[in-house]
């Protein structure tokens, strides 16, 4: 843990903050259809507060079993990157998630354009 405030910018390239966050979040790949949480559009919303963040997210479907696995590799690639020394995650399914919130070339690849 960080023994002051350390602004993300110094650790990472271009972007505020939050959007910083959301890139590195392109490393939690959604294990069944083999994508990252962001292209696919499961998080909706980013918080930052010091070096602490939040972040919503949800799932394809409110069955998804996936939601802890993906929490879980949220809060540790946003750990091991250095940027922040806490992390919440919080799934939601309001709104629930469609095809439509999926990048363009996501939705190409998937055949959904």
């Amino acid at each position: 843990m960080s023994i002051g405030p350390l602004s993300i910018t110094h650790l990472l390239d271009g972007g505020d903050e939050a959007d910083q966050l959301r890139e590195l979040m392109r490393d939690v790949i959604d294990p069944e259809l083999g994508v990252d949480i962001v292209s696919l559009g499961l998080v909706y919303g980013i918080e930052l507060h010091g070096r602490s963040v939040t972040v919503l997210t949800t799932t394809t479907t409110p069955a998804c079993p996936l939601g802890d696995y993906i929490g879980a590799e949220i809060e540790r690639v946003l750990l091991d990157s250095g940027a922040v020394d806490r992390v919440i995650v919080e799934i939601t399914h309001s709104p629930q998630w469609t095809p439509q919130l999926m990048a363009e070339p996501t939705r190409r690849a998937f055949g959904w354009s």
